[in-house]
């Protein structure tokens, strides 16, 4: 199926869980780059952000007919409800006023934002969700990998709370997940699903032939899933090769620092930029992406299918992410020494690009999935 450029004028409400400039971590990859898409394809965007932790960012007015900042209420009492804190610290009379003053359909940008979903004074209205993960999954994950006992008992809490909530996704007209996998459940759930894979910053494939010089891992350090990752390709894999190999990520913990500073071969980029991210995914010559569990599509596989060599991972992030004919599959630490060492002397060659070329046509252009999505909305029901 093909789709083409909207030629009609269309307005569409976008309510995000953060202001998304600069898009530098996973939770506003996807938002800031599917704003850019419907952008060039001529919908106008009448930006709602919820804020915590960045400042209003003049970079998305160019981006968007209205841009319009609402605080994220953190009080510690917001955790004594039934909803889930994340979507219970993203409530707004403000903002449902502002939504009230037009009738352009609403695009909800992950549960967390959903609060208005269910309203009656929107009822009526043609409202979507972009749905990034199960969330009551990721949190569960989340229990399971965190050793502080207090936030392990939120993330237990918050997980139960958001498979409740869930039901809530019966009111939106269409919901849109990341991954075939996502899809299929809340297909078979709730019957309105229409998978649309992740926008990011590759106009087209990006890959450059021939052989990098390093092995990269990178993720948010301050997640505590990627520092264990992180601790353990450093300790089982990156320490038994003889070849440079890069941590890169956010905030990145003093333990982490200390042991990587232990091995000559192992160098840590820490809180890298954008512009520093993307060199880093385009020259290195192997890109390991381990995962814990199958929590979603993992935009670090993603961003290495389209602007990285070779890749090494394993059947969670596939499980997450989908099948893809030029990854390689380690499950193991010894495996994935065992890939490392048979990939860093094969280039990268034209016939391996062309493969992901491929992938990218059939899956990943950011104006074919932003056509399908603005198709969704507003077909006539």
């Amino acid at each position: 199926m093909s789709y083409k450029v909207i030629k009609l004028e269309r307005h569409l409400n976008i309510i995000t869980l953060n202001i998304l400039y600069p898009p530098d971590y996973g939770g506003v990859i996807d938002s800031y780059y599917r704003i850019k898409a419907l952008h060039e394809i001529g919908v106008k965007i009448h930006l709602h952000c919820f804020a915590y932790g960045r400042s209003p960012a003049r970079e998305l007015e160019s981006l968007c007919e209205s841009v319009e900042y609402y605080p994220r209420k953190n009080s510690f009492f917001r955790q004594f409800s039934c909803l889930p804190f994340i979507v219970n610290s993203r409530r707004s009379e403000k903002l449902l006023n502002v939504l009230t003053s037009n009738k352009f359909p609403i695009l909800f940008d992950g549960l967390h934002t959903s609060f208005l979903l269910s309203h009656p004074e929107l009822s009526g209205r043609k409202k979507f969700v972009r749905l990034h993960n199960l969330e009551h999954n990721y949190y569960q994950s989340r229990a399971e990998q965190e050793t502080n006992l207090l936030k392990k008992l939120y993330f237990r809490l918050e997980s139960f709370r958001l498979r409740k909530y869930e039901k809530r996704l019966t009111g939106a007209t269409a919901v849109f997940p990341l991954s075939y996998r996502d899809h299929n459940y809340f297909r078979q759930k709730y019957g309105n699903s229409v998978c649309i894979e992740p926008f990011h910053p590759y106009n087209d494939i990006s890959i450059n032939a021939g052989s990098g010089n390093y092995v990269l891992y990178h993720g948010d350090m301050s997640v505590n899933e990627n520092e264990k990752i992180a601790w353990m390709l450093v300790n089982e894999v990156f320490s038994k090769v003889e070849f440079q190999c890069i941590i890169a990520g956010r905030k990145p913990s003093g333990r982490i620092i200390n042991l990587i500073s232990q091995y000559n071969n192992i160098k840590l980029v820490a809180d890298p930029d954008t512009g520093e991210m993307m060199d880093l995914v385009a020259n290195a010559h192997i890109h390991l992406i381990p995962a814990s569990g199958a929590d979603g599509f993992k935009l670090k596989l993603l961003c290495a299918l389209v602007a990285g060599r070779h890749i090494i991972a394993n059947r969670f992030t596939l499980m997450g992410s989908g099948e893809f004919e030029s990854v390689i599959v380690a499950g193991s630490a010894s495996e994935m020494v065992e890939a490392v060492t048979g990939l860093i002397k094969i280039p990268f060659d034209e016939d391996m690009i062309s493969v992901r070329r491929r992938i990218y046509a059939s899956r990943f252009d950011n104006e074919t999935n932003a056509a399908k999505m603005i198709e969704t909305i507003f077909q006539e029901r």
